[in-house]
Order: structure tokens, then C-alpha cells, then sequence
């Protein structure tokens, strides 16, 4: 008799601790969702490099581009998880490279430097298109656009998460600087901070 009263109040304070245990991880989530309301992670552009810039009168192009991105999350509470960040870059409405980064992670109120680089050779376009590139790098600067798709998902201590996000930027007009002289390599550079 003695072991059963004892079973029945250990499995009582069982059940209790388990409700008890719910009731916690429901609120957590309910301060997730009505208290700390993630804000838009930001980028900056730190730097775009394009090398190898050539043009062939078949419309042909070939470049390299090598570029820098800094995100930043802004959340005191909240750590976010970039799950896959695209750069493209445009010339006019025309898409010319992208280039993925996978997933990493940005913790509370930290900033990560994101360098990625991509290219296209010998690729086929519209003549106009490759027309003006060359006129616009005979001239010392190309005018190119840079779009970015972030899909983030933010998490509370590791445990509750948002559904993703997906966040697009765009940088337009980047002038990309190039040198005129003979030896010039088909070298370019942007390198002032472009705020997103």
C-alpha cells in the first residue's frame, strides 16, 4: 500500500515538472514571437575587383570578379543563420555571374566579412551588350549592378527559430574604375564602402 501511494505522488511530480517543463518552452516561444521581433540583418559592400575584363567583337566576355561584403545582425538577442547568400552582377538588365556562399552564422550584435569570387569565360551575349562594356572600360569605368539574395533564419539561444527570410539588396551604379594606359590588364576596382 505504502509503494503505491508513493508511486502515485512520484508520478504526479513527474507529471508536473513535465507541465511545468511545456508551459516554460510555450512561453519562451511566445516572447520569441511578441517580444523580441528579429530586425533585417545589413550589408555593405566593401569592395568589388574585376580582373581579366576582355571583350571580343563575337560578343564573347570574360571577367573575374572577386568581391567583399561585411552583414551585419543587429538583434541584441538573436543570432542569425545566413543559409545561403547569392551575389550577381549586371551589366544594363542583363545578368552577367553569380557566385553562392553556404551557410554560416552571425552571432548577436557581430558583423562578418563575406569575400566570394566568380567569373564567366569566354561567355556569349548580346553584341550590344559586350559593345558596351568595352566603350564604357575605354573610358576608364564600367557600370555595373550588384544584387544580393540573403536567406536568414534567426534563432533564440539555439533553440527556437524563425521560418527563412529571404532579403534582396542592390548596388547600382557601381562604377568600377579602370586604368587607361597600354598595359592596362583588365583590372578594376570599387573599393568605397557602398551601404545596403
Amino acid at each position: 500500500m505504502q509503494t503505491a501511494k508513493r508511486s502515485s505522488k512520484l508520478n504526479c511530480f513527474y507529471k508536473t515538472l513535465l507541465c511545468f517543463g511545456i508551459y516554460l518552452v510555450i512561453a519562451d516561444i511566445i516572447m520569441l514571437w511578441i517580444v523580441i521581433k528579429p530586425v533585417a540583418p545589413s550589408f555593405q559592400l566593401n569592395s568589388v575587383t574585376v580582373s581579366s575584363l576582355n571583350t571580343t567583337a563575337d560578343g564573347e566576355l570574360t571577367a573575374t570578379f572577386d568581391v567583399a561584403v561585411n552583414l551585419l545582425n543587429p538583434n541584441a538577442d538573436l543570432t542569425a543563420s545566413c543559409e545561403s547568400l547569392e551575389l550577381t552582377v549586371w551589366f544594363g538588365h542583363l545578368a552577367i555571374t553569380s557566385g553562392t556562399v553556404g551557410r554560416f552564422w552571425i552571432g548577436p550584435n557581430s558583423e562578418v566579412p563575406v569575400r566570394t569570387r566568380f567569373g564567366v569565360d569566354r561567355k556569349l551575349f548580346p553584341r550590344g551588350m559586350v559593345n558596351g562594356v568595352a566603350e564604357q572600360k575605354a573610358r576608364g569605368y564600367v557600370d555595373f549592378r550588384v544584387t544580393l539574395l540573403a536567406r536568414v533564419r534567426f534563432w533564440w539561444h539555439h533553440i527556437v527559430h524563425t521560418r527563412v527570410r529571404s532579403f534582396t539588396f542592390e548596388c547600382y551604379p557601381l562604377n568600377v574604375v579602370f586604368p587607361i594606359d597600354d598595359n592596362n590588364s583588365g583590372t578594376g576596382s570599387f573599393v568605397t564602402p557602398y551601404e545596403l
